[in-house]
């Protein structure tokens, strides 16, 4: 199912004109000088098989921006992960962020005979519906709220103001209780065999409920269900939207008003919503319409928006913290009241970075999109501060 060498085919790394666009673009070599995506892919190239890994492999935060500039579409971050399988299957021992309590959760859920307790925190007036073919993906949300308690970033507060839009849209949806993490983490570290005992147990059980439509939240969970699963398992036959490609149409058309909190808003593309899926349009048109406003743009934005600066829970330091501080900067410069997004993982990471501080980078609100569209509806008890 995973193969290296063809990987590095298929990434087109040889087509690499070594004209440099990659290096100029990347936020990680704008911060250190010794991180060169052109270089790392030489080095690697004509190295023999006996060659010690590069180290630099771990530093690349999967932002695809360098895809987005290069003439010939050279997939650098593809690359990287197959380096990082190898590098690992060598015996690589990688520096996991947060203890590597996240790394050991995503290992936990991948046991076949697991049976979770995951939805105490569902709120009773949500209605599901147990005949659905669609479900809804939670993600890890429960337990990023747990294991960052202390950034008080509420990622549940998006699934919930989700899950409120869709009934308030009428669209019929059920939660599995077994559900496990889509993997994407492991993947991008190069933890495959981890990646692909969650992604067999996820399909399981989709199988078992003859799920055959997967609405999710977060991005990462839309990408890795819509991309990652089928290149890894084959058609898995499951249509896979992301909520702001579900309740966009119904607010353009006027099938579902949202309310208006009179805040001036910028927002922030994840990445992986962003320039991996190509969407850009559907999170501004929701925002457009909770706050009343135009959305207000940062310097980078769209196809050319910076990152979160985060990797997949690995390997975050000094040039990490930068590329944050630029980002919030960046948010700050637009005079915007919020800074709303649709990833809870650029939540995380970008109020980790104002914690991390002590209020000497932009201390602007930070909330997420879903979250911020029910409270316009004056759904769910809860006012915007």
């Amino acid at each position: 199912m995973f193969d290296t060498e063809r990987e590095i085919i298929e990434s087109k790394i040889r087509l690499c004109l070594d004209c440099g666009k990659c290096t100029v673009v990347c936020p990680v070599a704008q911060h250190d000088p010794e991180f060169n995506p052109r270089l790392i892919a030489q080095r690697r190239l004509s190295q023999n098989s006996h060659s010690p890994q590069d180290e630099t492999i771990w530093q690349c935060i999967s932002c695809y921006m360098c895809v987005e500039r290069c003439n010939y579409y050279v997939k650098f971050p593809e690359f990287i992960h197959g380096l990082r399988a190898e590098a690992l299957a060598e015996g690589a021992q990688l520096q996991c962020t947060h203890g590597g309590a996240l790394q050991a959760l995503q290992h936990m859920m991948a046991r076949e005979d697991l049976l979770q307790d995951r939805l105490s925190w569902l709120p009773q007036d949500i209605e599901l519906s147990e005949q659905s073919d669609t479900i809804f993906f939670v993600g890890c949300a429960p337990y990023f709220d747990i294991v960052f308690s202390d950034l008080e970033v509420n990622t549940l507060k998006g699934v919930e103001g989700a899950l409120r839009l869709l009934n308030r849209a009428q669209i019929p949806f059920n939660i599995l209780a077994n559900e496990r993490c889509c993997g994407r983490d492991l993947l991008l570290q190069g933890d495959r065999e981890g990646f692909l005992a969650l992604a067999k147990a996820n399909m399981q059980e989709f199988a078992r409920y003859g799920v055959k439509k997967i609405i999710t939240n977060c991005p990462e969970c839309h990408y890795t269900l819509k991309v990652d699963y089928p290149n890894v398992l084959g058609d898995t036959g499951i249509q896979v939207m992301h909520l702001t490609e579900v309740i966009a149409p119904l607010v353009q058309s006027g099938e579902l008003s949202l309310g208006e909190l009179e805040k001036r808003a910028t927002y922030h593309d994840p990445c992986t919503l962003g320039r991996c899926s190509r969407i850009f349009d559907e999170p501004r048109q929701i925002l457009r319409a909770v706050t009343g406003l135009d959305v207000v743009e940062m310097e980078q934005s769209r196809e050319k928006a910076l990152c979160c600066g985060a990797s997949p829970w690995v390997y975050c330091g000094a040039v990490n913290r930068q590329i944050q501080d630029q980002r919030l900067t960046q948010a700050t410069a637009t005079g915007a009241d919020i800074l709303v997004t649709t990833c809870p993982k650029c939540q995380i990471h970008l109020r980790c970075a104002q914690k991390s501080r002590d209020g000497k980078i932009p201390q602007v609100e930070i909330q997420d999109l879903a979250f911020l569209a029910a409270r316009s509806l004056d759904i769910g008890g809860e006012s915007v501060g």
